[in-house]
């Protein structure tokens, strides 16, 4: 059952909001309600909710603080009034960004967000990972999304980005969640298609479009099925030059 933490600093909002929540997505759990920032921090580490719904301004610590905080991560959605905090949200890692006053079928549109976030992955292995050869190599992964199953093939995974303590899965038709650092998943990946090009970022190279020198010695890699290029940092570049 997912875990959710409400921070709002409003009783009749933060009542609005528990109720919406309870209509529309009845099989979660509220474990518990936060008034101030500093209340939402200390209950997200002791509590460890899945998901966060936080308001931005709650004090002297607000949810922008409390999401670079928190030593327990999950997955956060902020709720406010203030649409100029949106792109700091979105770079602190924030699912979504609800914009009061929000309607039902934004809140539906949010929660289907966050389940397809929630997905998780495991790895499909059928051998030992010890003394890894050619044939014993990451062939798929089994990923859940809500009661939906896929089985993704390896070599359509355009690539592996690090999120906290998740690795995102990033496809043409869709994101996923796994519970693994990125150190272990490479260790499984043929090294003639994977390689890791930043601390926190794996890409196939099959589906590698082409690299780019930008400013300041920067290298991108451009991948076929995404719009964003992907950032090579220094001590990853010189296996592309």
């Amino acid at each position: 059952m997912t875990t959710i933490l409400i921070a709002e600093d409003e009783e009749i909002l933060r009542t609005t909001l528990r109720n919406k929540l309870k209509v529309n997505w009845p099989e979660a759990n509220i474990v518990a309600e936060a008034e101030t920032g500093r209340e939402a921090l200390i209950l997200i580490n002791e509590l460890k909710p899945d998901v966060a719904f936080l308001d931005i301004q709650m004090g002297n610590l607000s949810g922008i603080d409390v999401i670079q905080e928190i030593t327990h991560q999950c997955h956060v959605i902020f709720v406010t009034a203030y649409d100029q905090y949106a792109i700091q949200a979105f770079e602190a890692g924030a699912v979504d960004y609800l914009l009061k006053p929000y309607t039902n079928q934004r809140m539906k549109n949010c929660i289907e967000r966050v389940k397809n976030h929630l997905g998780t992955a495991s790895l499909d292995l059928t051998k030992p990972l010890k003394n890894i050869s050619d044939d014993q190599y990451l062939k798929k992964l089994k990923v859940q999304v809500g009661n939906k199953l896929w089985y993704i093939d390896i070599k359509d995974i355009i690539c592996f980005r690090a999120s906290g303590r998740y690795i995102t899965i990033v496809t043409k038709d869709r994101e996923s969640l796994m519970k693994t650092p990125l150190k272990t998943i490479i260790k499984q990946l043929d090294p003639e298609s994977f390689k890791q090009i930043h601390r926190s970022t794996i890409i196939n190279t099959d589906q590698l479009d082409y690299i780019k020198n930008a400013e300041n010695e920067q290298m991108l890699a451009y991948m076929k099925s995404m719009q964003e290029p992907l950032n090579i940092s220094r001590n990853f570049s010189n296996q592309f030059k």
